[in-house]
């Protein structure tokens, strides 16, 4: 007898949110502070962590949930993908390829990437663009994290439209440095950076300089919280509420 109920998943989602919503409730911060978007973007971030502290720490810049979603739409009709990039393993497996069918995403991740690769490919990127003045700080000579130097380098390669940061905050201020000089160069810049870092050296630290940055669009919080599973979940949300 086949006992799959495909059905199954989404009733315990769905009553996973009734009780977040109950929760939040009389939460007048949360009420008063956020958008329908935002808060819908919190609440999966908080069923994803099981944290309610959620409800108070997020922090998103002007108009960047209802941007992005108009933007996924637009790309969506067009039938043009979404570019994203990710800093972690944990952070891509978590970014869902069901939650909104209509869309088709490119997502890469280079921390699995031999010091060998990603060298080659910074040494071919840099011939490509020219930037060698400007990334001077490469990972053999002055030595960065892997972390910071593979969002680097996908960053420079794939200009995506999203950047997720759901773990080292390296990576993070990494990001918004490599974006900058791409801006003046190339003129590029993301649609949205999704900074949440964990941890306690440097994960409140980095983010706090993200959200006081108003060259990015961007979705943050405070705190040593954060991690793949938040980040993630926060791209899925924005993802879910662009059908």
């Amino acid at each position: 007898m086949n006992m799959t109920n495909y059905n199954i998943g989404t009733d315990i989602y769905n009553e996973s949110i009734s009780i977040i919503n109950s929760l939040l409730a009389d939460n007048e911060f949360f009420n008063n502070n956020y958008s329908e978007f935002e808060k819908n973007i919190i609440k999966r971030m908080i069923h994803a962590s099981s944290d309610i502290a959620y409800s108070k720490t997020v922090s998103f810049t002007k108009n960047s949930i209802a941007d992005s979603v108009n933007f996924i739409k637009q790309q969506s009709d067009l039938n043009k993908s979404i570019k994203i990039v990710c800093d972690s393993k944990m952070t891509r497996a978590g970014i869902s390829s069901t939650v909104n069918k209509k869309v088709i995403t490119e997502t890469n991740c280079y921390i699995d990437l031999s010091s060998e690769e990603l060298n080659e490919k910074f040494a071919h990127l840099m011939s490509i663009y020219n930037l060698q003045s400007e990334f001077n700080n490469t990972a053999d000579f002055h030595p960065i994290t892997k972390s910071a130097y593979s969002i680097r380098i996908a960053v420079i390669e794939n200009l995506p439209d999203f950047i997720i940061i759901g773990n080292a905050p390296t990576a993070l201020l990494e990001t918004m440095n490599t974006c900058k000089i791409l801006f003046k160069s190339l003129s590029y810049k993301p649609k949205l950076i999704i900074g949440m870092p964990v941890g306690f050296v440097g994960a409140d630290e980095s983010k706090r300089i993200l959200m006081k940055d108003v060259f990015f669009s961007s979705v943050s919080n405070i705190g040593n919280l954060g991690g793949s599973a938040v980040a993630a979940a926060a791209m899925n949300a924005i993802l879910k509420e662009s059908i």
